[in-house]
């Protein structure tokens, strides 16, 4: 793999992560300002480099800033004994998107693994349990029928996560495919997804969004 691209990498053990992804029951709003719609998430991806933290779906691809506790998290033997629960992302028109998520540590973890957790920022409630609440921002794009086609990128079973939508000025629904970039992410020959080093305008631009 050149320097021209970054790879995308399965988060080495989130396929055995029991994600529950928030969802909540809407329908569409007519003539209102936003839509909810869900999207059905196969792959949660990171990139070689750390930075950026890739959520596939099937109709659009997620690209957030990774945020340096959830990467370590992540990247961990912790990984293994967490349960992470995905809130409803916002998205805004210009397609910024944002959303938090709450990570719990499951009652099997070991005291060694409690004491990891605690170091890498959990909390303990009155009860006990460890769990961490953090925050995603990033940017969302069409898909473009781009999909993990290995088993290697892939989640054992597929999630669905609910998105609010604000609609974009002249669109009849925020999550049409016209009004959004196409996704940066590309296939190669190996059917590896992989980012695509961009122009650094671009990267800059990006950055600047996540920040809203």
């Amino acid at each position: 793999m050149n320097t021209t691209r970054r790879a995308l990498i399965l988060l080495g053990g989130a396929a055995a992560i029991p994600m529950s992804m928030g969802c909540i029951t809407a329908a569409v709003m007519s003539g209102g300002d936003r839509e909810t719609y869900t999207e059905n998430v196969d792959s949660v991806l990171l990139s070689a480099d750390g930075k950026t933290l890739a959520v596939i779906g099937k109709e659009h691809h997620y690209l957030f800033d990774a945020p340096e506790p959830l990467r370590l998290l992540l990247q961990s033997e912790l990984r293994d004994v967490v349960q992470a629960n995905f809130r409803t992302f916002m998205v805004d028109a210009k397609q910024h998107i944002s959303g938090t998520y709450f990570l719990q540590l499951g009652k099997d973890a070991t005291q060694e693994q409690k004491d990891k957790a605690l170091a890498a920022g959990f909390k303990a409630s009155p009860s006990g349990m460890l769990s961490y609440n953090g925050s995603l921002s990033g940017t969302r794009y069409a898909a473009n029928g781009i999909q993990a086609t290995t088993a290697s990128q892939k989640l054992r079973k597929t999630y669905t996560i609910t998105i609010s939508a604000e609609k974009s000025a002249g669109s009849k629904a925020a999550s049409t495919a016209g009004k959004l970039l196409l996704t940066p992410i590309t296939l190669a020959a190996d059917g590896v997804l992989v980012l695509v080093a961009v122009p650094l305008l671009l990267i800059v631009a990006i950055g600047a969004a996540a920040s809203h």
